[in-house]
C-alpha cells in the first residue's frame, strides 16, 4: 500500500471520528435542552392535600416563589429535574408552624404532589388576653382563629394562665379552725374496695406563694411539658366519664406550680394537683359527691380541694 493511500484512509477515519463526536455532542445538547428548557418538564401542576387551616393558595405561593429561583444563573427550579423538594419542605415548615409533617413527591412530567399533616390542637391556652392552640407536646402553634371552619364547632380544653388567681384559697390549714360561726366539718368513711380512709373536711387551704411573671406567648413556644398536657387530658376525660360535672375551663399559675383549678357549670371550683394521678383524684371526687356530702349541699358548694393523698377539703 502506498503512503498516499494510507494517508487518505487515516484522514477518512479521523473525519468519521470527528463526525461521530460532533453528532454525540449535538445529541447531548439536544437532550439537555429538551430536559431543561422544554415546556414539557416545566412544573405546571401543584397537587396539595391534607391542609385544613392553611389556605391552598398560600402553600402554592411559597412553592412558586422557590421555583422561580435560578440554578447556575441559567436554569430555574421550576423544572421537574431541578426542583428542590427539601428546600420547599424547609420553607413550608418555617412559614407554617401548624404543619406537623410535609412530604413532597414529583410525578413526571410536570407535577408536584404535596401531602400536609397539620398539628392537632388539644388545648386552648390563654395568657395575657390572647389564646393559642397547643398540640400534645405543649407547643403553641397557632393563635385562636374563630374563622377556621374546622375549629368552629369543636370544644377544646381551655386553660387560662394568670399571675394571681383571685379565687385562690389563701387562708388557714387547721382542722380545728372555725370558719365564721360554723365548726369545721370532718366526715370519715372506709372504702370497702381498697380500705382507704377518706377524710372530707370543710376548711381553707394555704397555697404556697410563688412570684409569677407572665410574658406574651409566641408561636413555637413550649408552654407546658408533655407530663402536664397528659395530666390535663386524662383529668378532663376522667371528669366527664365518672361525674356529671361539666367543666367550662381551667385556671393555673403555670405548670411549675403544679396546681390547676377546674371551673364547673355549677360555679364550683375544684382544685387538683398535677403531680398526682388524675383518675384517682377524680375517683375521690366522685366518691365525695355521691357519699361524702348531701345532694342539697352540692349546689351550695364554693370549692372542693383535692389535697395530695386522700384528703378532700371543701366549703
Amino acid at each position: 500500500m502506498s503512503r498516499k493511500s494510507h494517508f487518505l484512509k487515516k484522514k477518512k477515519g479521523d473525519s468519521i471520528k470527528f463526525l461521530k463526536a460532533g453528532l454525540l455532542t449535538a445529541l447531548i445538547f439536544f437532550i439537555a435542552y429538551f430536559i431543561f428548557f422544554s415546556e414539557i418538564f416545566i412544573i405546571k401542576k401543584i397537587d396539595i392535600k391534607g391542609n385544613k387551616t392553611i389556605l391552598k393558595e398560600n402553600i402554592e405561593k411559597i412553592i412558586e416563589n422557590e421555583n422561580e429561583n435560578s440554578v447556575l444563573a441559567i436554569f430555574t427550579k421550576n423544572n421537574f429535574f431541578l426542583n428542590d423538594e427539601e428546600k420547599i419542605k424547609e420553607k413550608l415548615l418555617n412559614k407554617f408552624p401548624e404543619i406537623e409533617t410535609v412530604t413532597i413527591e414529583k410525578k413526571l412530567p410536570n407535577t408536584i404532589k404535596v401531602q400536609i399533616t397539620e398539628k392537632i390542637p388539644i388545648i386552648l391556652w390563654c395568657r395575657i388576653k390572647s389564646c393559642y392552640y397547643l398540640n400534645n407536646k405543649g407547643i403553641a402553634f397557632m393563635i385562636e382563629n374563630n374563622d377556621a371552619e374546622i375549629y368552629k364547632n369543636k370544644k377544646f380544653i381551655k386553660i387560662i394562665e394568670e399571675e394571681e388567681i383571685k379565687e385562690e384559697i389563701h387562708e388557714i390549714n387547721d382542722e380545728n379552725k372555725k370558719i365564721g360561726d360554723n365548726e369545721s366539718k370532718i366526715k370519715k368513711k372506709e372504702d370497702e374496695n381498697n380500705k382507704i380512709e377518706n377524710i372530707y373536711s370543710e376548711e381553707q387551704i394555704i397555697e404556697p406563694k410563688e412570684k409569677i411573671v407572665l410574658i406574651p406567648i409566641k408561636i413555637n413556644d413550649k408552654i407546658a411539658n408533655e407530663d402536664f398536657i397528659g395530666f390535663i387530658i386524662k383529668l378532663d376525660s376522667s371528669i366527664k366519664s365518672i361525674t356529671d360535672l361539666k367543666i367550662k375551663y381551667y385556671k393555673t399559675k403555670g405548670v411549675k406550680t403544679r396546681g390547676i383549678i377546674a371551673y364547673t357549670d355549677r360555679n364550683i371550683r375544684i382544685y387538683f394537683n398535677a403531680t398526682d394521678d388524675a383518675k384517682l383524684q377524680t375517683t375521690y371526687l366522685k366518691d365525695f359527691m355521691s357519699k361524702g356530702i348531701g345532694k342539697n349541699e352540692i349546689n351550695t358548694l364554693e370549692y372542693i380541694y383535692l389535697e395530695s393523698g386522700n384528703k378532700i377539703f371543701y366549703k
